[in-house]
């Protein structure tokens, strides 16, 4: 699906919030919840898991509304396994989806606990409740998470701002993107660094030095404690980065239109991601459809 057509729609409706003033904001926060269109918290169809429903999701607490979790309940996952035992590939892609989808969907659960809280405390707003001291803490705690700038006059607008970073990403687009990167877990930064989706850091001695890397840069890729450290990560990187904004916007429209997110939709906001840009967005989204067929033949 190419979102190219509603871009400009969705600049011009952000525009319209951002200048709009709280009154205005009240009225279309009101309008647009009382006729579904600012759907917050989506409705998760019994079929969303490709696979059994992870256990860490099962178990994951509740978020308090006076905290945000800015880092998630501390939940074991298993290390990375040793994928290069498996020498039939059908073999290694079903052990490396089965390993990281429970890990992406609880970032994403977690997400989800957040994204509820955010659409409870837009319902105050709207009804020109005022919020508690609790709520406030909560709200500005989460802005600064995800990098929105706080408003002390104007929470509604940061709900705005909000309402689009803190959103989930598609299982679909996570696992192929980590596998992409990590050569389905197999790669040098996978094995020694946790880093299955190529992130880079900038401090010295905090990641691995590429091998390939010109004289005259100073990267590293990052090195995380745990694959779960770093797919938390890709995700949070996804909803805040700059060079983002457009699969934001895309993930945006499809919430306002109740449109499912899919990975090849948000995968138009990859651009970025890649130097090869396009070509590594194309790329990605042959290998969603790659990975949906063989989960089919896997149900099958």
């Amino acid at each position: 699906m190419n979102c190219s057509s509603s871009e400009k729609a969705i600049e011009n409706r952000s525009s319209f919030f951002t200048y709009g003033g709280l009154v205005i904001l009240m009225f279309l926060l009101a309008f647009a919840i009382e006729r579904n269109l600012l759907v917050i918290t989506p409705h998760i169809p019994d079929n969303y898991y490709p696979v059994a429903k992870p256990q860490a999701m099962e178990r994951a607490s509740v978020i308090p509304k006076t905290k945000v979790n800015i880092q998630p309940l501390v939940t074991k996952f298993p290390p990375l396994p040793d994928f290069s035992v498996y020498e039939q590939i059908d073999q290694r892609k079903a052990a490396f989806i089965d390993y990281m989808t429970p890990i992406v969907e609880y970032h994403n659960q977690k997400i989800l606990g957040d994204r509820n809280h955010l659409e409870q405390i837009a319902k105050l707003i709207v009804n020109r409740e005022t919020l508690s001291n609790a709520d406030k803490k909560w709200l500005e705690q989460l802005a600064e998470k995800y990098d929105v700038e706080w408003q002390e006059e104007d929470p509604g607008a940061v709900v705005i701002k909000l309402a689009r970073r803190v959103d989930i990403i598609p299982l679909s687009l996570a696992l192929v993107q980590a596998a992409k990167e990590s050569s389905w877990g197999r790669s040098r930064y996978a094995v020694q660094a946790n880093n299955l989706f190529g992130q880079w850091c900038y401090d010295q001695g905090c990641g691995v030095v590429p091998g390939e890397r010109a004289p005259d840069a100073g990267h590293e890729v990052k090195r995380f404690k745990s694959v779960s450290d770093a797919t938390r990560s890709y995700i949070h990187n996804l909803n805040t980065h700059m060079q983002y904004e457009h699969l934001r916007r895309i993930r945006q429209n499809l919430r306002i239109y109740n449109q499912a997110l899919t990975g090849n939709t948000l995968a138009d906001g990859l651009l970025y991601y890649s130097e090869r840009r396009q070509s590594y967005v194309e790329e990605v989204k042959s290998m969603i459809q790659q990975y949906r067929n063989f989960q089919e033949r896997r149900a099958g």
